[in-house]
């Protein structure tokens, strides 16, 4: 029988493992290097990414530190509006600079117009749900691996998706239906993302 204290420690991992700022760290390289075959070209966009990834990571800090975030999961609803609210405001800029420097049919425009659209949608429906981010990034990486990189890199990473939604759960941060939502609107968006750039590129 698993102890609480074991069974708590091992979610808080899997949680810190599979943190939303991690996976999105990974995917603008998988994506660009996929689409491109340019590892070069991929790692340049990566590095560009990563600022705005370290930068929301760091305004969550302060915002923690300062009292704005009662913790780095944003754990309490009410605060996470300021936090889309932030997010949306470092897409767009995001956005801004990609657009100027290669045009708005561009592979990291059409990711963050996804982006864009999820973050929005997320905060609407905060009222709602407090949609578990942390489901919602996992599920986007699965599809987007399993769209990429074929039925192998599907069912590699899989797995990971029900460990992430069972560590938030138990780890009381969401319900199960907060984190089942925040799979179902990480795959319908990642698939829509992709067809539409598709159909675009």
């Amino acid at each position: 029988m698993i102890s609480v204290e074991l069974r708590l420690a091992f979610a808080k991992l899997v949680s810190v493992v599979f943190h939303p700022a991690i996976l999105i760290l990974l995917l603008p390289f998988l994506v660009i290097y996929r689409q491109t075959a340019g590892s070069f070209y991929a790692m340049k966009w990566q590095i560009f990414s990563s600022l705005f990834v370290f930068l929301a990571g760091f305004l969550v800090y302060l915002g923690e530190r300062v009292g704005v975030f009662s913790d780095a999961d944003i754990s309490k609803r009410t605060e996470r509006d300021k936090f889309y609210l932030m997010i949306t405001i470092l897409t767009v800029l995001f956005m801004a600079i990609a657009i100027i420097l290669e045009g708005i049919i561009f592979v990291p425009v059409i990711i963050a117009f996804g982006v864009l659209f999820g973050v929005l949608l997320f905060a609407a429906l905060n009222h709602i749900l407090k949609i578990s981010i942390h489901s919602g990034v996992m599920c986007t990486f699965v599809v987007t691996m399993g769209l990429l990189y074929g039925i192998n890199a599907f069912f590699a990473t899989i797995w990971i998706l029900p460990l992430v939604i069972w560590a938030r759960v138990v780890l009381k941060k969401h319900s199960f239906k907060d984190a089942f939502w925040g799979a179902f609107l990480g795959a319908g968006i990642t698939l829509g993302t992709f067809f539409i750039g598709r159909g675009l590129l």
